[in-house]
């Protein structure tokens, strides 16, 4: 019997231990983990004049993780950023996108290789999007916001086997999203 109770102990130091290296391991991380702010130049562009969307994501985690390149980079199935007008009234004139992609990735190393990049904490990633206001017809004069969202990944697309994969990286990856947004006006354009 004076046996058990080191045992027990024993026990439970095991299942405390085991639980806190999976912890440690965590795969997918909240978005709450990084900030995406976007950005433009001027606050004020002629109706049909393309735009240049800065954008940083910013690592503010206290360890290293991995965030989404520009969709442009890579190929997914849908984008990782993207952006948007919303006129004075609430409508917003979302672009598409379209493509097709065949994956030449074998391995998620080598999918993430091409579609990740990871920060330290305190790092960013900085970058551009170009926003076309010929778009819709072209867009009228007056106020706009620029909406954006980052997305990150979505633990239930991948496989138990890749995931698995996933886990032996390093780092953990981004979920969910971030929106931010700025405000711009469209003046008349030169004729």
């Amino acid at each position: 019997m004076k046996y058990l109770a080191p045992l027990a102990q024993v026990g439970t130091f095991c299942l405390v231990l085991a639980t806190s290296l999976v912890a440690q391991r965590e795969i997918f991380v909240p978005a709450s983990d990084v900030s995406f702010k976007i950005s433009t130049e001027r606050s004020s562009y002629r109706a049909g004049e393309l735009i240049i969307l800065k954008y940083k994501i910013k690592n503010i985690s206290n360890g290293p993780l991995y965030v989404p390149r520009e969709w442009e980079a890579t190929c997914p199935a849908s984008p990782h950023l993207w952006a948007w007008f919303e006129d004075s009234g609430g409508k917003h004139f979302v672009p598409g996108f379209g493509g097709s992609c065949v994956s030449s990735a074998k391995t998620m190393s080598e999918r993430m290789s091409k579609e990740a990049v990871l920060l330290k904490p305190g790092e960013h990633l900085d970058g551009t999007f170009r926003l076309d206001t010929k778009l819709f017809g072209g867009l009228k004069p007056g106020a706009y916001r620029i909406e954006a969202g980052l997305s990150g990944w979505t633990e239930e697309k991948f496989s138990d086997i890749q995931r698995s994969e996933l886990a032996q990286m390093g780092a953990p990856y981004m979920r969910g999203e971030i929106p931010d947004a700025t405000s711009i006006r469209l003046t008349a354009s030169a004729k």
